[in-house]
């Protein structure tokens, strides 16, 4: 949950918060409670998560045996960030940025992880279906758009593609380009144009950033909105995480300096996008290290949280229904060095 991450994503979202009120206020601290130490129980059997973590050189760790070992094969660069892109909520790409619009991209699979290289991109965003990737590539001010499996196969020809200054996945509906309009990556066509900024997609249902401090969620299969309120909470707007199963978003809001700058603060709901409800993820708002703070889902449905609270690493897990977090110490490297938060799941 980093502030002031690299990853476009974030600051994206950050601007998008700022920029739908006239204050950018999300209700802050109106009505909020006060946040709390990281709470939960501790696992009843195994988990069965490995997780992929950003650092140089990445981390694997397996959470049930509190092992961390580096991932081979993966060349870090020197100053450039590195950053981890879930795909899938299995499996995952390597994102080392070597220099400015080029990044060296690896696929990784499984719990013993496979890596593959895919060539060299400026951004990547996962395709549908949870196999492979879309890959923006940038020469001479011109663009083009790739898909490739994780283990580095290319799907279709490489296409000529009209510059963007960002791509997200748009789920089962497409590709988001610049925020507010969504194309079909393989024809390049323009599927639709939303009035807000994209800021996730689960299926078919777009989660935008509306005005007045509100979510609008736009069926793309019917073309209709609703809207949601946001909560009364102890922050802005930060980088939000899909259920690959096309549900579920949990829409994090994050304060790096709450109470004067003396804590940092995270609190996270979820955006149920069938029944339209927003619910408080249970423990939030709590206190982090907002710099080592992300979230991801798996491929089964449950919502990780990899966490820095009181000076220790640690995972939160969470299905949605559940009325506590389980939650696992761990015992993590630095990994500072990378300028990324992110992790992904690999199963």
């Amino acid at each position: 949950m980093q502030i002031a991450s690299s990853s476009v994503v974030v600051v994206l979202a950050l601007a998008l918060a700022a920029a739908s009120s006239p204050s950018g206020a999300s209700q802050l601290g109106r009505g909020a409670r006060e946040p709390g130490p990281l709470r939960g129980v501790a696992p009843r059997g195994e988990t069965g998560l490995h997780l992929l973590v950003a650092a140089k050189p990445p981390l694997v760790v397996d959470v049930d045996s509190g092992r961390v070992t580096s991932l081979q094969g993966v060349r870090s660069p020197r100053r450039g960030p590195l950053r981890i892109v879930g795909v899938g909520g299995r499996s995952a790409v390597v994102v080392a940025q070597a220099r400015w619009r080029r990044a060296d991209l690896y696929g990784v699979r499984g719990s013993t992880p496979r890596i593959a290289a895919l060539g060299t991109g400026s951004d990547v965003a996962p395709a549908a279906g949870g196999s492979s990737v879309w890959v923006k590539s940038v020469r001479s001010n011109r663009c083009a758009l790739r898909q490739v499996t994780l283990d580095g196969r290319l799907i279709g020809a490489r296409r000529v593609f009209p510059c963007a200054a960002t791509i997200q996945t748009a789920g089962s509906v497409g590709l988001v380009v610049n925020r507010t309009r969504v194309i079909d990556p393989r024809t390049g066509r323009t599927r639709l144009r939303t009035r807000w900024g994209v800021l996730a997609a689960a299926g078919q249902k777009l989660v935008l950033a509306g005005p007045d401090d509100t979510f609008v969620v736009h069926d793309a299969a019917t073309n209709t909105q609703r809207r949601l309120a946001w909560p009364h909470t102890v922050g802005r707007l930060d980088e939000p995480a899909v259920d690959p199963r096309g549900r579920f978003v949990a829409v994090a809001f994050a304060n790096p300096a709450w109470r004067g700058g003396a804590e940092q603060a995270l609190d996270v709901w979820l955006i149920d996008t069938t029944t339209m409800r927003l619910t408080e993820v249970p423990s939030m708002p709590i206190f982090v290290s907002l710099k080592f703070t992300s979230m991801t889902w798996t491929s089964d449905g449950r919502l990780i949280l990899l966490a820095q609270a009181d000076g220790r690493d640690a995972v939160a897990i969470w299905t949605p229904g559940e009325a506590q977090l389980v939650v696992k110490t761990l015992r993590l490297p630095a990994r500072g060095n990378s300028g990324s938060d992110s992790f992904a799941v690999l199963r």
